[in-house]
């Protein structure tokens, strides 16, 4: 299993370096950064029940559905909110909160906070699926990402729920107020405005010129004065 994970992984860079696509995953859909959010929106679907794992994962894809079809009013509205291009609407943040959330809460909550999050955390997809793709509406630029957004969260649930053990709970107690923690971080990052590097200094002007300052090198006559016959006094001086 390790050699063919290997060989898998190595086929995947070759294809990086002839294929946009591969590359474009490997680097921003399989980024650590979204992969970790993934990865809580899992832990949260193994530690509820049945009915609602059930339900997020549907509202999962109707938050996914609804940020798709709104394509065209977020890139409407990209210039009316300050820095949106940069922050993509904060959704870095916004799926670690809602993966968090899911997981602080306990097991009276859970269940009914883990759908709500799954709603919030698909429309954020949807939205980083939408203003990151680097295609011109390619379909497969679209499809990829939607597999992997489904593929990482089931099958991280699915393989907590085949080894559960009675301490996962707290364990994703755990992980839920680190991911929460980030979120605020990251978001808290973003709100800050970009730092701009100050103005150069400006240049301070020359002194003004005092009377008989002209005179640039010593021993040299100023120019209003006539200059002296080399062999002293006057050249035109009468006798």
């Amino acid at each position: 299993m390790a050699a063919l994970g290997l060989i898998t992984i190595a086929a995947a860079a070759l294809m990086a370096a002839e294929s946009p696509l591969v590359r474009w995953t490997l680097t921003d859909t399989l980024a650590p950064v979204r992969v970790l959010a993934l990865i809580g929106l899992g832990a949260a679907l193994a530690l509820i029940g049945a009915r609602a794992r059930i339900a997020a994962l549907l509202l999962f894809t109707l938050g996914i559905a609804a940020a798709l079809a709104a394509e065209d009013r977020l890139l409407a509205s990209l210039d009316h909110i300050p820095r949106a291009a940069t922050h993509l609407f904060y959704t870095g943040p916004m799926t670690y909160l809602a993966a968090g959330i899911a997981l602080i809460g306990g097991a009276r909550w859970r269940d009914w906070l883990a759908p709500a999050a799954a709603l919030i955390f698909g429309a954020m997809i949807g939205l980083t699926i939408k203003l990151t793709d680097p295609s011109l509406h390619e379909p497969a630029f679209t499809v990829t990402p939607l597999l992997i957004a489904f593929w990482i969260p089931i099958a991280v649930m699915l393989t907590l729920r085949g080894f559960w053990r009675g301490w996962f709970p707290v364990f994703g107690r755990i992980l839920g107020s680190w991911l929460t923690a980030i979120g605020l971080l990251y978001g808290g990052a973003a709100l800050m405005p970009p730092k701009r590097e100050p103005p150069p200094p400006a240049m301070a002007l020359p002194p003004a010129s005092a009377p008989g300052a002209e005179r640039a090198i010593p021993g040299l006559p100023a120019p209003d004065e006539p200059a002296p016959f080399p062999g002293g006094g006057d050249r035109f001086k009468q006798p």
